[in-house]
């Protein structure tokens, strides 16, 4: 497992397109990049970040995308077109930095709300699957507290309704949906293509570096081990300018991941 981080790490003070050069510059070897507005989905932003990795001599993962520019479910037809239109982009871009994963928040709560069904959900899992499999990228749903997708039962389902979906974890959004970190990671084992890492302070500040609350590293690195995951962890956690703060959780995170495997009694 490498030890890699999403260019959201830097927002909102540094660019998308800045935070590539700015990681590389701390010897982050593999990057998430989230697309924080339309203009970053176009083909000549892509092009950009393409050049800036390969320049830096770092890899590109996963695209992360940006949930309201996709309103795959509301009502109104035309916002519903060119959502999809966006996640065209979404998975074009990805394909043009040699990533392999897009990821998506999927269904919300909202949405459900609003009247979306499973079923609708289904469909659109579909539609994403195929335009991923065109360009040889894997939509990746990731498990957020605020969404459909959210504890190991939801997961199952989404993974049942569409096989070649892959997912993303985030033990953050796993506690904050109060579901069981490691029945989540077993329900997507096989599937698990990316791992967020963001550390949780109840009452506190949200998304913060590895390390500065309460989550227990070493269990989850066991977990991870155990169903057999070799992706990268991405610091995802919002260092608010202060780069050291991503240096140490790389370095926590390093050293469990280079240590040995803890007894299975620690890992739940």
């Amino acid at each position: 497992m490498q030890i890699g981080a999403s260019t959201g790490a830097l927002y909102p003070t540094t660019t998308t397109d800045e935070a590539v050069d700015v990681l590389a510059s701390l010897d982050f070897p593999v990057l998430e990049v989230i697309l924080q507005t339309l203009g970053e989905y176009q083909p000549a932003f892509a092009g950009t970040l393409s050049r800036r990795a390969r320049d830096a001599g770092v890899r590109l993962h996963s695209v992360h995308t940006y949930t309201q520019l996709h309103p795959l479910f509301d009502p109104y037809p035309r916002r519903r077109a060119e959502g999809m239109d966006a996640f065209r982009l979404a998975i074009e871009a990805a394909a043009t930095l040699g990533a392999r994963c897009v990821v998506w928040h999927g269904l919300t709560v909202r949405d459900r709300q609003r009247g979306a069904t499973l079923e609708a959900f289904a469909d659109t899992l579909h539609r994403v699957a195929d335009e991923a499999d065109r360009r040889g990228v894997v939509v990746c749903l990731e498990n957020v507290a605020w969404c459909a997708v959210r504890d190991p039962e939801s997961v199952t389902m989404a993974r049942a309704r569409e096989p070649r979906l892959g997912f993303t974890y985030d033990p953050f959004q796993a506690i904050d949906a109060e579901a069981s970190q490691p029945a989540i990671l077993e329900a997507m084992a096989g599937r698990l293509l990316n791992v967020h890492v963001s550390d949780h302070a109840p009452g506190g500040p949200r998304h913060l570096p590895p390390g500065e609350g309460v989550i227990d590293w070493r269990a989850l690195v066991a977990q991870l081990r155990a169903i057999g995951y070799g992706g990268p962890l991405v610091i995802e956690g919002a260092c608010d300018g202060d780069l050291s703060r991503l240096v140490r959780a790389r370095a926590l995170l390093a050293g469990l991941v280079a240590g040995p495997p803890v007894d299975e009694a620690h890992t739940t």
